[in-house]
């Protein structure tokens, strides 16, 4: 690749990388502020939890959704027992571990932490987020996210 067409390439990259930035998982700060009364979508705490929730997308909606992608669909996410999408083809590990685990806070917060310290054996290729502060950042994105509409 020539290094002009590397500068575009960087350029278009940038420009994405910025647009993503800017409207979040779900489109712009203000279009999520109208549907989310009881969650300050202006709060650094959810604010973060967007910005890590970036890592997730690519493989979770957090709405219903006609898309299958590589990971379950985490709408209606808090309270519900793993494993429980009918829709996904779960990992046997998880399989066989849906029956002692619903995902609350204490939960999530473990499995945000270290998925394979949860679940041995699941399939979830993500190492987990060392950071208690983002964990706890990205729950309150995904309680507020997660919720029906």
């Amino acid at each position: 690749m020539n290094a002009r067409r590397w500068t575009l390439v960087r350029r278009a990259l940038a420009s994405a990388v910025v647009l993503v930035l800017a409207t979040g998982a779900h489109g712009p700060v203000h279009a999520q502020a109208s549907t989310r009364k009881s969650v300050d979508v202006n709060s650094p705490e959810y604010k973060r939890g967007r910005l890590l929730y970036i890592q997730c997308r690519a493989c979770h909606d957090l709405q219903p959704s006609e898309i299958e992608k590589i990971g379950p669909n985490l709408a209606g996410l808090m309270g519900r027992k793993a494993a429980a999408d009918a829709a996904f083809a779960y990992s046997p590990a998880l399989q066989a571990a849906a029956s002692k685990l619903v995902w609350d806070k204490a939960t999530l917060d473990r499995w945000l932490e270290k998925p394979a310290a949860v679940v041995p054996g699941n399939t979830m290729a993500f190492a987990g987020i060392s950071n208690p502060a983002d964990r706890v950042a990205l729950l309150a994105y995904l309680e507020a996210e997660t919720s029906a509409r």
